[in-house]
């Protein structure tokens, strides 16, 4: 089901109804010194981007004279896309491009300001929290649920279907449909958990439930009498019920609860029977599956009719699926049931990150994200990747590379990035240290493949790297080299379209569809050529050589290690990784490249870096009136916030507290 996007009035009247709606409201005098801002801004806008997107100009597919002569009437949903990718290149220094001549600080501000305010109608007073699809849960989420509900710990990789993806995670409400036959194998799931619920459940002596049901049986074994054993099946089922959905029963449900529990099996059937028959009844229905929010009308509310507070319950379970992939636990939901939930916050948003359910939030964004879900699984052709050192022959290639680079290594390669995006979690350091920290996580494998000496066992632990170390920071780690290359080499294009998308957010176009291959290139020059060489063969069309030029260099700055992250050695020396970015900063080295993206560019990685975590936790993506709720986390980012300060600035925002009447 796609959700019709409803755009605010001020949108769809563009300029000329902006103005008069604040003349309306506040006076000519007002509208009299802004008119003139506006216009300046425009004409700035028109100078600095006129020559390719003017008088016939349309690069990008951007015709911008055309977008301002459309202003005094309704703006059309593509008129909508066109404006938002223009203000997204403009604020990150993309357009006009670096060799053009700049506009100062401040017009660049007002361009950006002209085009969310007067054109887009994005007011900060009125915002607009956005339209969730009704969300499934997951497949991760399912089975989390199920086992913090029931205490039945069940595998259901292969039971149910991989999820469906949307903005890169698996969380996007759109694509979380629902068939037939799911709800066949999730009506299959349910009777076997049943069945174990009703095998297990009982301890040994049999006069009690074993700790890891207990949570079914919250009032212990029924008592003799039969109108307290009525009494207590239904109070238990409530317990479930109220669990399982994540806000109260309503007595008609609860009542064919108690309906299904009493009716199953025969005469003499045991108690916890009935219960677990119940609870297969429970976790396939729609309100254990889908997450059903309710919203509070407050009096005084000046918000406007287009954003409601969701209710507590509903805050319970997008904290809790955010940040433990999982059920509110008892003390969120009691929380929520006395309605102290978003007065004490902060509080709750701290402890849930100290928890350790917490690992699930940081292992399912950052796999998704940086894709180290995939480490594991990469394949690689080994023999014609791995090197080793060899003090008779030099570098060499090695014939016993499964034995090297195996499942255990790749393991510690993907706890390497996920364990460091934890640790900045939980000790509130800048998110920037993701690049630039001179620390990481190794054990005596990864430390070994990396060449750190002086590490042991198997568990990982922080390490300082040592002075002079080819590694430090993400754009080193073996997760991120791995998941941008290729079987057999590394691909310069991958890991320049990766820093595009996932760090600094300005992705390039998608590619037309009979682009030559690189090995097509070098055939024609011969295997001598450098990674270099061939990568400026590839681009000689114009048509490629634009998007190119914002990847490859960025790509070539990691050339320096090869497609399964091993430093080259003595071939890394020869090797050029200087470079351009497309906003024109200069770097030499990868390690100048990670500090060019936290420094100049932090903005557009605390910006990248909020967008992601935000469609993650929200379900959807991130639009243009979404702009006041991120810019104001990455102007705390920028001021020196952490990475903490950035999730927590996700769940205190409008989109995440607020949604659509």
């Amino acid at each position: 089901m796609v959700m019709t996007q409803v755009t605010p009035d001020v949108t769809r009247r563009g300029l000329v109804g902006f103005a008069a709606i604040i003349a309306a409201t506040v006076g000519t005098m007002f509208v009299a010194a802004a008119a003139p801002a506006a216009d300046e801004a425009a004409a700035v806008l028109r100078e600095s981007c006129g020559g390719c997107h003017c008088d016939g100009a349309e690069e990008g597919g951007i015709a911008l004279d055309g977008l301002l002569e459309r202003l005094g009437g309704e703006l059309a949903a593509d008129d909508v896309s066109a404006w938002a990718k223009v203000v997204k290149n403009v604020r990150a220094g993309i357009m006009p491009p670096a060799e053009e001549p700049q506009p100062s600080d401040d017009q660049r501000a007002a361009m950006v300001h002209f085009i969310e305010a007067d054109v887009l109608g994005v007011d900060p007073a009125r915002p607009d929290p956005g339209q969730v699809v009704l969300r499934r849960l997951n497949r991760v989420e399912y089975a989390n649920t199920v086992r913090d509900l029931t205490g039945v710990d069940i595998d259901v990789t292969y039971e149910l279907p991989p999820d469906d993806t949307g903005y890169g995670f698996d969380t996007i409400g759109a694509v979380l449909s629902i068939s037939p036959l799911l709800l066949e194998k999730y009506v299959g799931v349910a009777s076997r958990v049943a069945e174990q619920i009703a095998e297990e459940a009982r301890s040994r002596d049999g006069e009690g439930f074993r700790d890891d049901y207990a949570r079914l049986f919250p009032l212990g074994p029924p008592p003799a009498d039969e109108v307290e054993r009525e009494r207590h099946l239904r109070e238990t089922l409530r317990t479930l019920a109220d669990r399982g959905y994540r806000r109260p029963v309503d007595d008609v449900t609860l009542g064919r609860l108690v309906t299904v529990a009493k009716t199953a099996g025969g005469e003499g059937t045991p108690f916890e029977n009935r219960i677990a028959a119940a609870a297969a009844a429970v976790i396939p229905s729609p309100r254990f599956l889908f997450r059903f929010e309710d919203g509070i009308e407050e009096e005084g509310d000046d918000l406007g009719s287009q954003a409601e507070l969701i209710d507590e319950y509903a805050l319970a379970s997008r904290l809790s699926y955010f940040l433990w992939s999982t059920m509110p636990d008892e003390e969120l939901l009691t929380l929520a049931r006395e309605g102290r939930l978003r007065a004490e916050l902060d509080a709750q948003f701290s402890r849930m990150i100290a928890d350790e359910r917490s690992n699930a939030f940081v292992e399912n964004f950052v796999g998704q994200w940086l894709q180290t879900r995939d480490v594991e699984e990469l394949p690689f052709d080994l023999e014609a990747v791995v090197v080793v050192n060899d003090d008779d022959e030099g570098r060499r290639r090695w014939r016993g590379a499964e034995r090297f680079f195996n499942y255990h290594l790749r393991q510690a390669i993907k706890r390497e990035t996920e364990m460091l995006f934890a640790h900045l979690l939980r000790e509130g350091l800048p998110a920037t240290d993701l690049l630039l920290g001179r620390s990481t996580f190794l054990n005596e494998r990864l430390a070994r493949f990396y060449g750190v000496p002086d590490i042991e066992g198997e568990s990982m632990q922080l390490v300082e790297l040592p002075e002079g170390s080819h590694r430090g920071g993400l754009l080193t780690q073996a997760s991120f080299l791995m998941v941008t290359s290729n079987p057999s080499r590394t691909s310069p294009v991958k890991r320049g379209l990766f820093i595009l998308t996932n760090l600094l957010g300005t992705p390039p176009p998608p590619p037309p569809a009979d682009v030559p291959t690189l090995e097509d290139v070098a055939a024609e020059v011969g295997e001598d050529a450098s990674m270099r060489e061939l990568m400026e063969l590839h681009r000689k069309d114009a048509l490629c050589a634009s998007c190119h030029a914002r990847m490859d260099p960025l790509g070539l700055a990691l050339e320096q290690y090869n497609a399964i992250g091993q430093w080259r050695g003595e071939q890394a020396e020869s090797i050029d990784t200087a470079g351009t970015l497309i906003t024109g900063e200069s770097f030499a080295s990868v390690q100048e490249l990670a500090e060019t993206i936290a420094g100049p560019r932090k903005s557009d990685f605390h910006r990248c870096l909020t967008e992601k975590v935000m469609t993650y936790a929200l379900g959807r993506g991130v639009e243009y009136f979404d702009a006041p709720a991120v810019d104001t986390i990455v102007s705390e980012a920028d001021a020196g916030g952490s990475l903490t300060d950035i999730v927590r600035g996700v769940v205190t925002s409008v989109p995440f507290q607020y949604r659509r009447p």
